[in-house]
């Protein structure tokens, strides 16, 4: 940013002396255009307040508002609206000239003057002033800039958070629709052999209506009889009923499943709620489930937790990162353990534990950085423990890892019961 060229300054002349203010306009306005008088006090303060003033020259000693109270009311002024304040008395005694320093004053030219001194000082004062105001501007500038910069780290970040979550759904999606597939298929299955009792079920009720009463002996009656051994109705009738039962089980689990897969997915879900963590858990065992059956066998070890304040689509999002990834360090099959508790200061404490590969020491400090990954290139976008850890934090909790090579990693989450201050970022923060 450049200074501007051209530059007009605006100077207001103070004095209740006529003789002076046409000394001070004859000495400045062969340089100077933009020359303002004031007769008082008072009629300079309305001058300041009505316009903004580069450069104001200013007599001590004046009756009724002195330049004393003149001094003192520019720090009411708007900042942009402060001028530079070069005080011309008479009085030079040191009390005064101090007294004058110390109520604001940038300069202090004590009469009789040479018009070079005079003309010298007031071009230091206004090259201050104009240097000053670039300074501001160039302040404000800067200041949007790093507004505008902000703004867009904010949005990069939502915009990373989203993305790994998509990436998560995009992970877990072949397996959700496995998950979604399974119970789907089998109650096709039942319906369909349903359907075939019923149609047996008819033929049965059919021929069982057209005999008539106390004529066992009626052909009919023996025709359904020979239908009713031919099909094993005992059978069928027990049969249809555990059918009805395992559909209504598949209905059931694929509507938690799509309502588990719509909580964690749902993006403008970001107010705080009250809810179980042991639920949230059992929800994102749900969705990372396939990803999580083919590795490793689940403990539970849950506590009686008392409900605690999150965003839940962010912590589940936490979670489901913190089980895929340990279903992933584990080579073969495994073992995950899970462990909630809470302190006695209401403090939640969720532990996940693989028996996998473990952390190496030496990337142990770089787990959360964003980006970071020991995945094959294509497996991972690095993003997931850093959104997590960004996650936890704006919940005002804490996550930390115990690990032994070889042998397993532990994930353990702390959050508190009740959040003091509700405004995480997830990205917002982590966020």
């Amino acid at each position: 940013m450049n200074m501007p060229l051209a530059y007009n300054p605006r100077i207001l002349l103070t004095d209740d002396n006529a003789v002076n203010l046409k000394l001070l306009r004859a000495h400045l306005g062969q340089q100077y255009h933009l020359l303002l008088e004031a007769a008082s006090g008072d009629e300079c303060l309305a001058t300041l307040n009505r316009q903004n003033v580069d450069l104001l020259l200013l007599d001590m000693n004046m009756p009724g508002v002195s330049g004393f109270d003149v001094l003192q009311s520019i720090p009411k002024l708007a900042k942009a609206a402060r001028p530079r304040v070069m005080i011309v008395s008479a009085d030079h005694s040191p009390e005064t000239v101090a007294k004058a320093f110390k109520a604001g004053a940038d300069d202090y030219l004590a009469t009789p003057y040479s018009q070079e001194e005079l003309l010298a000082r007031v071009q230091t004062q206004l090259a201050l002033k104009r240097r000053s105001q670039y300074l501001e501007d160039l302040v404000a500038v800067r200041t949007r800039e790093l507004s505008d910069t902000n703004q867009r780290l904010q949005q990069t970040l939502h915009q990373l958070l989203q993305a790994e979550k998509m990436a998560s759904l995009g992970q877990l999606s072949a397996g959700i629709a496995h998950e979604i597939n399974n119970p789907i298929a089998y109650i096709n299955s039942n319906l369909q052999m349903l359907a075939n009792y019923c149609g047996d079920f008819e033929q049965l009720a059919q021929a069982y209506m057209g005999i008539p009463e106390n004529f066992s002996d009626d052909p009919r009656w023996l025709q359904a009889k020979e239908l009713e051994n031919k099909n094993n109705f005992r059978f069928l009738f027990g049969d249809a009923k555990q059918l009805l039962q395992e559909s209504l089980t598949g209905v059931t689990r694929v509507t938690q499943i799509v309502h588990d897969l719509r909580v964690f997915s749902h993006p403008e879900q970001q107010s705080w709620q009250t809810v179980g963590i042991n639920a949230c858990i059992e929800s994102a065992l749900n969705i990372a489930n396939n990803e999580i059956k083919y590795k490793a066998n689940v403990i539970k070890n849950y506590g009686e937790i008392p409900a605690i304040q999150c965003v839940v689509p962010q912590i589940n999002q936490v979670l489901v990162n913190l089980l895929v990834n340990a279903a992933q360090a584990i080579d073969d099959f495994g073992e995950i353990k899970i462990t909630t508790s809470h302190t006695v200061n209401n403090q939640a404490i969720i532990e996940i534990e693989d028996n996998g590969q473990g952390i190496a020491n030496l990337n142990l400090d770089k787990i959360y950085d964003p980006f970071f990954t020991t995945k094959p290139v294509g497996e991972g976008t690095g993003l997931g423990l850093s959104v997590s850890y960004g996650i936890i934090q704006s919940h005002n909790g804490s996550i930390a890892v115990e690990t032994d090579e070889g042998k397993g990693s532990k994930f353990i989450i702390t959050l508190p019961i009740k959040q003091k201050e509700k405004s995480p970022s997830p990205a917002q923060s982590a966020h």
